[in-house]
């Protein structure tokens, strides 16, 4: 509001300037052609006084003008303020109104022939500037009879004149407008405090609500008259607040049984895999057992057979219990100064393969703080996932550590993966392999976060894919 207001200032202000500046122009001139005209009548008097009413070109000389017309030229000047000089047809200078040098007033002792040119050819005035803002106003002396007598130079300051009064129109029309705005700056104040105040306790008690919890949610309390813009405002804040509460509630129930609904799918779907063998291997050795024909011996060893089958599936079951577990909850172990380099050492010793790798490539060493079993167990995934990638074809993994900063990659040779593939692998229950959970990366992922550390991965086709453990600088 106080810009529009100081442009309201400044374009009355430059509309009132401009416009006394016009009108100090058509003063100026107006009051140049009084100034002359009166002039011109105080010449033709003394003119006249001087010799007579028979006044021609040639009564310019001291041989026929007494001495007292230069005294009545100084009286001239000193009635109407104006220095004022009188010159022959020629050009040449006969008298001037001051004691002093006519070039120290302006005037020179030969006027300028293209002012004579121009006076000649029929210019009734000429306005010839001389610098510092003065003029000088040429015009012809006449006699009674029309015939021109003298050519008249009348000094004239009539812009030093003009720019005095501008600059008191400027102090004048500042003085004005700096009250004015003063007046209205204080009356945008208290209105825009009016206005807000209210907002700004409306925005403190918007940061106090919480949306999200229906136990602590309170609405906005607002007191205020009726039709008031702001109590508007705060009901209808209320009612969609209320609205939003009410949704949170309802999606964040749908997310929990959503949840429990994918993750009770798929535990029974990794239960069922492994159950189906064993009732198939108990409903056999039942059968066996019951006929008569079957030697003890055979049963015996069918029986030794049947159980290492349910030993490994048991082993299956107990890991799919494990894996579900960890994801759930991670472990809360112990953080230590750790030496990087026995981790992957440690990796490197469980899973090597022949000619497959996984190889440790590492300068030094470096002490990372977390805890030894969960970060073994991140290193593991990463590397069984190479090599599984890798499986029996020809290939190599290689674990490369980098520093400053601190980097552990894990790369293979393997095929690689599709841009549709790599967007989801930290996806749970997500794989490409029928007997994958789907949790394996999801848990690095969930064990590098703890750790303060990022997991990245790179992939192309043909080429195989990298993972990158990278710790925080």
């Amino acid at each position: 509001m106080l810009g529009v207001v100081l442009l309201g200032f400044v374009l009355t202000g430059a509309a009132t300037f401009i416009g006394f500046a016009r009108l100090d122009e058509d003063y100026n001139a107006a009051r140049l052609v009084r100034k002359e005209d009166a002039v011109a009548r105080s010449l033709r008097f003394a003119l006249r006084s001087a010799v007579g009413d028979t006044v021609e070109a040639t009564s310019l000389s001291w041989t026929v003008m007494p001495g007292a017309f230069a005294d009545r030229i100084v009286q001239i000047e000193e009635v109407h303020g104006l220095p004022l000089a009188v010159y022959r047809l020629d050009g040449s200078l006969f008298v001037t109104s001051s004691f002093e040098r006519p070039e120290s007033q302006g005037f020179a002792i030969d006027a300028d022939p293209e002012v004579l040119i121009a006076m000649a050819q029929g210019a009734g005035r000429m306005e010839v500037p001389i610098g510092s803002g003065e003029y000088l106003a040429y015009w012809y002396q006449l006699n009674a009879v029309g015939r021109p007598v003298a050519l008249v130079a009348l000094r004239y300051a009539s812009r030093s004149l003009e720019a005095s009064g501008r600059r008191d129109l400027l102090r004048s029309l500042g003085g004005v407008f700096g009250l004015v705005f003063a007046v209205a700056a204080g009356f945008a104040f208290l209105l825009s405090r009016s206005i807000t105040r209210p907002l700004s306790r409306l925005g403190t008690m918007m940061d106090r609500m919480d949306v999200s919890n229906d136990a602590g949610f309170e609405p906005l309390r607002y007191t205020a008259p009726a039709g008031d813009e702001i109590g508007v405002l705060v009901n209808r804040y209320n009612k969609m607040a209320d609205n939003v509460r009410r949704s949170t509630a309802a999606l964040a129930q749908s997310e929990r049984e959503s949840a429990w609904r994918e993750m009770a799918m798929q535990v029974a779907h990794e239960i069922k895999n492994p159950l189906t063998p064993m009732k198939l291997g108990i409903q056999q050795l039942e059968r066996r057992a019951k006929d008569d024909t079957v030697d003890s011996g055979e049963l015996r060893e069918r029986v030794v057979s049947l159980s290492d089958v349910l030993q490994g599936q048991i082993d299956v079951l107990s890991r799919i219990a494990d894996e579900f577990s960890t994801l759930a909850r991670l472990p809360q172990g112990e953080i230590t100064a750790v030496s990087l380099r026995s981790v992957l050492e440690q990796v490197v010793e469980l899973w090597a393969k022949p000619e497959v790798g996984p190889v440790l490539v590492m300068e030094g060493d470096a002490v990372i703080e977390c805890d030894a079993d969960q970060m073994v167990r991140l290193f593991q995934n990463l590397v069984l996932n190479a090599l599984q990638a890798v499986g029996n074809g020809p290939g190599e993994v290689i674990i490369k550590v980098f520093h400053q900063p601190l980097c552990v990659e894990v790369v293979d040779t393997g095929p690689g993966m599709k841009p549709e593939i790599l967007a989801r692998i930290f996806e749970p229950r997500f794989t490409t392999r029928g007997s994958g959970s789907g949790l394996g990366l999801p848990m690095v992922k969930a064990i590098a976060g703890r750790h303060g550390c990022r997991v990245e991965c790179t992939s192309t086709l043909g080429e195989g894919t990298v993972f990158r453990v990278v710790w925080s600088a």
